[in-house]
């Protein structure tokens, strides 16, 4: 069949209720579940939750099957799956609240019921089990084509994309790491750093993940008003991929 996506509405809701159902499932806690690969992050981190987005997105995006029936009637639409992820962070109790035929709907449960293990809920101190609506939506127009957007760089303690020059040259002996959607490091190749305003740029690149003395140089040329980019070109199974993050210098 085709390869067609199947796009993950990003935010996964639940009715507003701050009290839990006579099974002792709730819909609103004080630290909601998370997606597995996040892990590396603090748990108050915010950046913490938008990697749970992205990560839950891939495993969509990568697992589930657009139908041959929905391909032949020509269905696109939205699914919604509702499914409650227990204190230990298993996935029960899967239904759908909305389908729209051609086997869509059972295409989204399949991919639910596939899920890992989640990091469970906490309410008050102690795990819940939470129930989440996962909206999912099929349609033929709409394709990944970035395949590098799959990918993120983290820089030592750098979380914001508006950074100080001083912010830059604290982080040149931190780490560079390239992270897939669940958590997991790739390997880098070449690193490169590109300064550029107005009109004026300069860029240095080196072999491996350690910024040698032109790259430094480099960082400390950065400037408020202009923009400082990361390039990492990471193994990407038997080829190479370049994944790139730029900052905005304040």
């Amino acid at each position: 069949m085709n390869k067609l996506l199947a796009i993950l509405l990003l935010g996964i809701a639940g009715a507003a209720s701050a009290q839990p159902d006579s099974s002792g499932v709730w819909t609103l806690v004080e630290q909601m579940p998370l997606f597995p690969g996040c892990e590396h992050f603090g748990s108050t981190d915010p950046a913490k939750y938008s990697c749970s987005e992205k990560a839950l997105a891939a495993f969509i995006s990568a697992n589930l099957q657009y139908p041959d029936s929905a391909i032949r009637e020509n269905i696109e639409g939205l699914v919604v799956v509702s499914f409650v992820v227990d204190e230990k962070g298993n996935v029960g109790d899967v239904h759908l609240l909305r389908n729209i035929g051609g086997g869509c709907g059972a295409a989204a449960i399949a991919v639910v019921r596939a899920m890992p293990v989640w990091e469970p809920a906490v309410h008050e101190g102690r795990k819940v089990a939470v129930r989440l609506n996962l909206p999912v939506e099929f349609g033929f127009k709409r394709q990944i084509t970035d395949e590098a957007g799959q990918f993120s760089i983290h820089w030592g303690k750098l979380h914001l994309d508006e950074i100080t020059p001083a912010e830059i040259r604290q982080n040149l002996d931190e780490p560079i790491l390239v992270r897939d959607a669940f958590g997991n490091v790739s390997t880098i190749r070449e690193l490169g750093f590109l300064f550029e305003k107005g009109k004026k740029s300069a860029s240095a690149e080196v072999q491996g993940n350690e910024p040698d003395k032109k790259m430094r140089k480099i960082a400390e040329q950065a400037a408020p008003g202009g923009t400082f980019t990361l390039n990492a070109v990471i193994q990407y199974g038997n080829s190479t991929l370049l994944v790139s993050r730029t900052f905005q210098v304040k």
